[in-house]
């Protein structure tokens, strides 16, 4: 059983500011402590090195541009703990955290890794970010308690495990999929992940239309199906790949498909579209329940809209995932294409 006093905080970052002043505020207050936090700055910011050393954290000063997973490896690869806590510099954590991850962990003592949920009271007020951190929070809470994913972002690992499986893939320099390849890595080792969603800690970043783009369609959608596509594992029917996720972005699609056909189809093309947002918006309608108890009206209408925008991203990063990956096995490169 994992206790705080052999469990060794690992915090990836890369830039100072008042998210990471919060996130090491809050591990700074953690009772009961843990044996260490060790905090791994990308790039050797004089400035982050500063803001850690006044806590009384371990730093360890990685050259410009490493990237996220070689951060966490190295993390790992110095702590002196048996058990590893992923913690990212962009959460605050309530002061119970580590004793509530080890709780976890002895609930379920044939797990060798958990993680957790993102809370619903995220930090930004803004609209962007209440909908992309409550649609995390909602995922998380409705997913399978038995995961084959991993999340680094609320997560803790034995380390002996982590290290024999070679940490994090290297080749992720930005924050992307790495936790989820790590887990199906777990896996597919024959090692049990736990999700348990009471596990939770507040999301500080604020998050902009542009970068939920970017995100959603290259660093989850198009990163998560080339991974599945390489290995032959097939999408899991959990998270954010469930089947009514499937119907949602199809139905998306087919929704813009018919408002841009409706010039042409004025009748028929609205009709289809208001049936096809209908479907999206009734197979959603717990989280958008969610939204609107947390943000109102206001947060409902604009989540809703949103969350279409969001089903495109997913459905044009797999298609664009695909077609790369489809014209590899030809020999085609993308550049020739």
């Amino acid at each position: 059983m994992p206790l705080p006093e052999n469990v060794s905080v690992v915090v990836p970052t890369h830039r100072d500011g008042e998210m990471l002043a919060l996130c090491l505020g809050a591990l700074a207050a953690l009772h009961p402590p843990p044996l260490e936090v060790v905090v791994v700055v990308d790039g050797g910011s004089a400035a982050v090195v500063a803001a850690a050393e006044r806590h009384g954290f371990r730093v360890m000063a990685l050259p410009e541009g490493t990237g996220v997973s070689a951060a966490r490896n190295a993390g790992a690869a110095a702590a002196r703990g048996a058990w590893l806590m992923f913690i990212d510099s962009d959460v605050k954590v309530p002061s119970d955290h580590v004793a509530a991850g080890c709780a976890v962990m002895e609930r379920h003592s044939d797990a060798v890794a958990a993680f957790g949920s993102y809370d619903d009271d995220p930090a930004d007020a803004g609209l962007v970010s209440r909908y992309r951190n409550l649609l995390h929070h909602f995922t998380h809470q409705r997913a399978c308690r038995d995961a084959v994913t991993f999340w680094a972002g609320c997560g803790m690992v034995r380390r002996e495990v982590l290290l024999a499986l070679g940490g994090f893939a290297w080749e992720y320099r930005r924050p992307s999929i790495e936790d989820i390849e790590l887990g199906y890595r777990m896996s597919e080792a024959g090692y049990r992940i736990v999700l348990d969603p009471a596990w939770q800690v507040c999301h500080l970043k604020k998050w902009r239309f542009g970068n939920m783009v970017r995100t959603d369609a290259v660093e989850r959608a198009y990163a998560w199906t080339r991974l599945v596509l390489a290995g032959r594992r097939g999408f899991r029917r959990d998270l954010n790949t469930d089947p009514g996720s499937r119907v949602s972005a199809a139905g998306s699609a087919v929704a813009v498909g018919c408002l841009a056909l409706a010039p042409w189809w004025p009748g028929g093309g609205l009709a289809a579209a208001v049936l096809a947002l209908s479907v999206v918006w009734f197979l959603n309608r717990s989280f958008y329940r969610l939204l609107h108890r947390r943000g109102g009206w206001r947060l409902a209408v604009a989540g809703a809209w949103l969350h279409i925008v969001y089903f495109l991203c997913a459905l044009s990063g797999f298609a664009a995932a695909w077609w790369v990956t489809l014209l590899g096995q030809r020999g085609v490169s993308v550049a020739d294409a």
